[in-house]
């Protein structure tokens, strides 16, 4: 509170004076109470969806862990007494205490970090008091420590996720540390940005700020090899459970009516320990499936089958075996819950909400595990999403979509121009729409038709060249020092890209004056059509040529491979992709139309006017608008056929939907499915959360009787 000034009231004849204070609520204390508010009705929303709400919570243990190799010195942390998830209140109150405000949690995949980061956020949110800071768990994984300071790129993820903040007010919160960042996923980062960001925390976060992270502990271990531990850091691992402990919650947690139903296999859990059923239960992740799996009575399947060795011989079986519920337990089925006030309101996508078909979710997955299983990596790159389609059939889609786009572009001009200019022996407005339309519609076949071509040949030799899918690049002028920077492209590049814009310029031009000669031999019968068709085709050939030349030898040279390693993340990526190609397209398509409309003219001079007995003419006029048509329709082509996110915007945007291996939106799914922990992030790149998890999509799926219901067969 801030006191304002002491005010006196005196009064005549010993009346008794009075003395108060005037207080104005602290703004900084309203925003971070109202902030801790909003967060915590986030993630008890979040935590009741994903079933950790309930009273019986997967009792995982967390140890203390003191090795030099990934805590520091135990005099700057103090001894760490371990946690447990069903007794979070003690760990909370251990956690608050002054010397003791920075933790690290580790754990192999499925062992409950971020589940363990949500609980702690809501114990920590509900004992909050005044003064206290407010614990706001973040994906770490758009992060790029090299590139922003932490402080920045907090301000920029508050202000994302919870709009109704003004600059200012987290700005003060954050400068009076009235923020606990509670970092979720350091091993989302790009393998070589995790030593930055672990130095660069130690380098941001003055002494005794909060701060809570969660890691895989292989990524930590390797991270702080090449860094350092996160000073003044109590860390705290994931233990396996046991199978005594894996019983005990299985009867815990199921009603009274439906206990009979799971001691088959609790029994069995505690007879042999070392049974398969018993080694895939220890894992967090998997028990919470087993009880997700078989919460609805079912007489087609009962939680002791699990335990049968001669149904599952092994671990591997009993996995495979839960992993199908997966889907049906992170989509599940029922009404959304309400938008909560003061958060960004979330993208809606066409699978989104309660009511998703998990049929048409795993389809989906199954296509990207199949999709990584051929190409044989784990890693989901957006730009290589299209390698999903035969070469030969991708080199068709690119050129029949480029000579769409190429027709819808010069088709329209052209024949609003032919109205225009109608001089035509009948007056009115009937004939100049007449002439339009014919006009339009046959330049648009004259130049779409050669385009497919051109495109869908341009796209073969460059993914031959490429020797696999376009890149994401970026676009900048390499000017002085600059020239020498990483990233640019090699004069064999440079070159490489010459040459295809000579052949894919040779190859449009040439099947311009071609198709041109036979559009207006039929429409005209004139005998000498053809000819002065083949006479078009060289003059287009050559100027077509040269401009290609030029402007693909500019390109390539104000171009930079992307440093997909330390890249953002997938969707921004994506955006500067996008970008870079709009920019490009605005400004290279005029200098090819400038390179066509003055390379008409010395053309028309070396020629004398005249090729195989037709007359050559050429006008700056008519030679710019050909040249700016052309430049702009071979631009789009060029966009779609030969970029990263050309590519993306055929096959993952349009293709791959069209033929239902996936969603209209691709990247809201992939993102839906990282929110959901399907997948996981590294850096501009996405993953199956764990690698059995994208064998067990790469499956083929085969449907079976009602006896292997829960296989999803």
């Amino acid at each position: 509170m801030f006191e304002g000034p002491l005010a006196v009231q005196i009064g005549d004849h010993g009346v008794q004076n009075n003395y108060f204070t005037v207080a104005f609520p602290d703004p900084v204390e309203l925003g971070a109470q109202r902030l801790g508010h909003v967060v915590l009705a986030q993630w008890r929303q979040e935590a009741s969806l994903r079933e950790l709400a309930g009273p019986d919570p997967i009792p995982v243990r967390w140890r203390a862990a003191t090795g030099a190799d990934l805590a520091d010195h135990v005099g700057r942390t103090g001894r760490t007494d371990g946690a447990s998830a069903a007794d979070l209140t003690s760990f909370a109150r251990t956690f608050l205490r002054p010397e003791r405000r920075r933790l690290v949690v580790l754990g192999e995949p499925g062992s409950g970090k971020s589940s363990f980061a949500v609980l702690l956020v809501i114990e920590l949110l509900q004992r909050m008091r005044a003064g206290d800071p407010v614990p706001v768990l973040l994906p770490l994984g758009s992060w790029r420590p090299a590139e922003e300071h932490l402080s920045g790129w907090l301000e920029h993820q508050l202000l994302r996720e919870y709009p109704y903040l003004d600059r200012g007010t987290v700005r003060e919160l954050l400068t009076r540390n009235r923020i606990l960042p509670v970092l979720d996923g350091l091993d989302e980062l790009p393998a070589a940005e995790q030593p930055k960001a672990l130095r660069a925390l130690d380098t941001a976060l003055a002494a005794g700020t909060p701060l809570i992270l969660t890691c895989r502990t292989a990524d930590y271990r390797t991270a702080v090899r090449h860094a350092s531990v996160l000073r003044q850091a109590a860390v705290v691992e994931a233990d396996p459970l046991t199978a005594e402990e894996a019983a005990e919650y299985l009867l815990g947690s199921a009603a009274p009516q439906q206990q009979e139903r799971w001691r088959p296999l609790a029994d069995a859990l505690r007879d042999d320990p070392s049974c398969p059923a018993a080694d895939v239960l220890r894992v967090p992740l998997m028990l919470w499936l087993c009880r997700t799996a078989y919460s609805r009575p079912d007489p087609d399947g009962l939680p002791g089958d699990l335990a049968d060795r001669a149904r599952y011989p092994d671990a591997a079986a009993v996995e495979s075996h839960l992993l199908n519920s997966l889907v049906p337990s992170v989509y599940p089925v029922g009404p959304e819950p309400p938008p909560q006030p003061g958060r960004r309101a979330s993208r809606k996508a066409p699978w989104e909400g309660r009511g998703t078909d998990p049929q048409r979710v795993s389809h989906w997955l199954g296509f990207l595990a199949r999709h990584l299983q051929q190409r044989g990596t784990p890693d989901l790159a957006w730009w290589e999403l299209g390698t999903a389609v035969r070469l030969g059939a991708r080199t068709v889609v690119t050129g029949l979509v480029c000579a769409l786009g190429v027709g819808l572009v010069v088709g329209p001009v052209d024949g609003t121009w032919a109205g225009l200019g109608y001089g035509g022996p009948e007056p009115g407005l009937r004939p100049r729409l007449v002439e339009g339309i014919v006009i339009g519609a046959a330049d648009a076949v004259i130049n779409a038709a050669p385009a497919a071509v051109a495109f869908a040949l341009a796209h073969w030799i460059g993914f031959a060249f490429k020797g696999g899918a376009f890149e994401p690049s970026r676009f900048r002028l390499r000017l002085g020092r600059g020239a020498r920077r990483p990233g640019a492209r090699s004069g064999r590049e440079i070159l490489a890209r010459a040459g295809l814009g000579i052949a894919g310029g040779l190859a449009g031009g040439l099947g311009i004056g071609l198709v041109q000669g036979v559009v207006r031999k039929l429409l005209s019968d004139d005998p000498y059509a053809l000819r002065v068709g083949s006479v078009d085709a060289v003059v287009y050939g050559v100027m077509f040529a040269a401009a290609g030349g030029l402007v693909g030898a500019v390109m390539a040279w104000c171009e930079a491979s992307e440093s997909i390693e330390t890249a953002p993340d997938p969707r921004e990526l994506l955006a500067r992709s996008r970008r870079t190609v709009l920019l490009q397209w605005l400004l290279f398509a005029p200098l090819f139309g400038a390179a066509v409309a003055v390379a008409g003219l010395p053309a028309v001079e070396v020629l004398n006017g005249n090729l195989w007995g037709v007359r050559l003419g050429w006008t700056v006029p008519d030679g710019l608008r050909f040249g700016l048509l052309t430049a702009f329709g071979a631009g789009l082509g060029t966009a779609l056929s030969l970029t990263a996110w050309g590519q993306w915007t055929l096959f993952a945007r349009l293709w791959l939907p069209l033929t239902g291996r996936l969603p209209r939106a691709p990247m809201e799914f992939l993102e839906d499915a990282h929110r959901r922990g399907v997948l996981r992030k590294a850096g501009a790149i996405y993953q199956f959360r764990h690698a059995r998890l994208q064998e067990h999509f790469a499956r083929p799926r085969v449907r079976q009787g009602r006896g292997n219901k829960l296989d999803g067969r």
